[in-house]
């Protein structure tokens, strides 16, 4: 009975390890976000460097297998291949976007980033050009493969229309 109990006190004590200072925990959450933003700065600049040389098909390189995105004023997609069938309406030949990352946090594998963007085009045939400013959101996820967008969603800073009349 006695070598039972000590062997279950240095099961308990072993399973008791030093807890993490406050202090501790927020300069390891620092590093883990240090380590993470250069991945994922690099992650939004091929986003901007494939719109940009119109290379759409390879945006879905950027998301994990069942990666969402959620562009605005459309159903969102999910899957890498559904993600760029409903980027490809919203990129023009010619057009230039830029992500400039305003926060960044990271935790483990998980990471979230948010900032805004500029997408520029040049008018096309009946086509106008475009200047689009607004905000953006993503998770990332940490993979074999390195840091991968799970989720991603925008909006724009245009004015939201004025409601219909109401009906008579």
């Amino acid at each position: 009975m006695r070598i039972a109990a000590l062997a279950l006190a240095a099961v308990v004590l072993a399973g008791c390890g030093r807890m993490e200072t406050p202090e501790q925990q927020a300069a390891r959450m620092q590093a883990e976000t240090d380590s993470a933003h250069a991945a994922v700065a690099e992650g939004n600049a091929r986003w901007a460097r494939y719109v940009t040389a119109g290379q759409i098909d390879s945006l879905g390189l950027l998301f994990v297998a069942d990666g969402v995105a959620m562009p605005p004023n459309v159903p969102g997609a999910t899957g890498r291949d559904s993600i760029v069938a409903r980027l490809r309406p919203f990129l023009i030949p010619g057009g230039t976007l830029t992500l400039t990352n305003q926060s960044f946090a990271a935790h483990g594998p998980i990471a979230v980033a948010r900032g805004i963007f500029a997408y520029t085009a040049p008018a096309q045939g009946r086509t106008p050009a475009v200047d689009v400013r607004g905000k953006y959101l993503e998770h990332w996820h940490k993979t074999d493969a390195g840091w991968l967008l799970a989720e991603t969603t925008w909006n724009t800073d245009a004015p939201t229309p004025p409601p219909p009349p109401p009906a008579r």
